[in-house]
């Protein structure tokens, strides 16, 4: 009976995590925009998106061999994803955890989610990891070549997404500590292969430090102490409301296994949430935003404690907490790869279906025009609020500025001076940080020039979206 828990909790997850059925959203459509170009332009276009490169340039030779359709683009985070399932065994199976957190991890919701997007975060998730198995082995038996393949995996982290260096930082300092207290072989090798993982980094320093001053997050708000239950309650739920009593069970494991067992889960666990804390208090200085799927360089960590405090309950109660939470989490992994992430495919029929070549097409914000541009069969005018090089894909740098400098009424005018013998699109959606009403502004100043639209409804699973149309002059 365990046997066939464990195969098909396995079967399943693995399944799920390359069977995602809704249209790209915004930020997967900005990664296949970026990663698209040759590569030269594909680092000046990460320079204002704000993001390191490595997965951009594995996803550039992955779309050379497979394309860029949705699944085909995000089939690499399930392959990173896969990959990661025998390295959750093999790095809790020194606490005897290994077959639990494998399970968990399997059906764990947020796995699945991020899995099934094409994003960097499965590639966080699967090199830190890789980074707990180097640490493991440098403590076992330090020499360079283990310090070595600490470099190589620390190198790849810090250029696959920033909060890695949040992670960098409290893993140092306490190899740092542990240097002074022991000065032991073993502290002295990580240290220098934590060092050593930095020099990778360093050209692409004076991008970071650039993106760090010109682009950002705008639209959200100064992130404040709640955001640290929210984080670790989509740990366990992945934004499905109706799971939300899953945080009963997993959140007293995750405590139980950090304070419970021995010391590598409590330094897992302490790492973690250091870390965590570190990420949340620099935010908060800095007024960035904290979102879950940044927090991946902390969610291994997490379910590592998970799968030590499930582990330590007494066998009947182990096999029914971890059978119950994994089948009820791949209930929740079914509802997600199900569930729609953008109105763009609805969006995209509409314009598809009447849109022709002659026509202007204005996206109010600009972040809805990636990921319904991507799916257009026609070739019309593209316009956004506010203007881009090129609408399909967004730059960030010194996005509000731009936003605030720009008139909508301007823009209105050069939609109403262009080219003739076409009707006018307007997508807009109202509400959005730090627009205020230059959306509803837009709308107006196309009515004061081309006069009363015609107003199309679109529905999608998400409800419904109001799309603009002028007839042709």
């Amino acid at each position: 009976m365990l046997i066939a828990l464990v195969a098909l909790v396995l079967a399943a997850g693995l399944v799920l995590r390359f069977c995602a059925t809704s249209p790209l959203w915004l930020d997967e459509a900005q990664s296949v925009a970026i990663a698209r170009l040759p590569l030269p332009e594909m680092f000046a276009a990460l320079r204002g998106d704000g993001a390191p490169p490595l997965y951009y340039l594995l996803l550039h030779g992955w779309m050379g061999l497979v394309g860029t359709g949705d699944w085909a683009v995000r089939s690499l985070s399930g392959l990173f994803a896969a990959a990661a399932l025998p390295l959750w065994y093999v790095a809790a199976r020194p606490s005897n955890a290994g077959l639990v957190t494998l399970i968990l991890a399997a059906g764990n919701p947020w796995l699945v989610r991020y899995a099934t997007e094409a994003r960097p975060y499965a590639l966080v998730i699967l090199l830190v990891l890789l980074g707990v198995l180097a640490l493991d082995g440098v403590r076992r038996r330090p020499g360079p070549a283990r310090a070595l393949g600490l470099a190589v995996v620390t190198g790849l982290l810090l250029l696959t997404h920033y909060w890695a260096l949040f992670l960098y930082a409290v893993v140092g300092a306490g190899l740092l500590v542990s240097l002074l207290r022991k000065r032991s072989r073993a502290a002295w090798w990580s240290l220098g292969g934590l060092a050593a993982g930095a020099v990778p980094f360093l050209p692409w320093l004076p991008t970071f430090l650039y993106q760090s001053q010109h682009t950002g997050t705008p639209w959200m708000g100064r992130s404040g102490t709640k955001v640290l239950l929210s984080v670790v309650t989509e740990w366990s739920t992945a934004g499905v409301s109706v799971a939300s009593a899953l945080v009963l069970v997993t959140w007293p494991l995750m405590t139980w296994g950090a304070v419970a067992d021995g010391r590598r889960a409590r330094l897992i666990g302490g790492t973690g949430a250091a870390t965590l804390l570190l990420a949340v208090a620099v935010a908060w200085l800095t007024g960035s935003a904290v979102v879950t799927r940044y927090a991946a360089v902390v969610l291994p960590l997490a379910v590592l404690v998970l799968g030590v405090g499930a582990a330590l309950l007494p066998r009947f109660w182990m096999i029914l907490v971890v059978a119950g939470l994994a089948i009820s989490w791949l209930a929740v992994d079914a509802v997600l790869v199900a569930r729609p992430r953008t109105d763009a495919g609805a969006v995209a029929g509409l314009l598809n279906r009447q849109v022709t070549d002659a026509d202007t097409v204005v996206f109010c914000p600009d972040q809805l025009g990636p990921d319904v541009i991507r799916r257009l069969r026609h070739r019309p005018r593209l316009l956004s609020f506010p203007e881009q090089e090129w609408p399909g894909r967004l730059d960030w740098t010194d996005y509000r500025q731009r936003i605030e400098t720009q008139d909508p009424a301007e823009l209105a005018r050069q939609v109403a001076a262009g080219p003739g013998g076409g009707a006018v699109w307007l997508v807009p959606r109202y509400g959005f940080r730090p627009f205020g009403e230059r959306c509803e502004q837009l709308g107006t100043a196309l009515t004061e020039m081309l006069g009363p639209p015609e107003r199309q409804q679109v529905r999608s699973g998400g409800g419904s979206e109001t799309v603009w149309r002028w007839a042709p002059r």
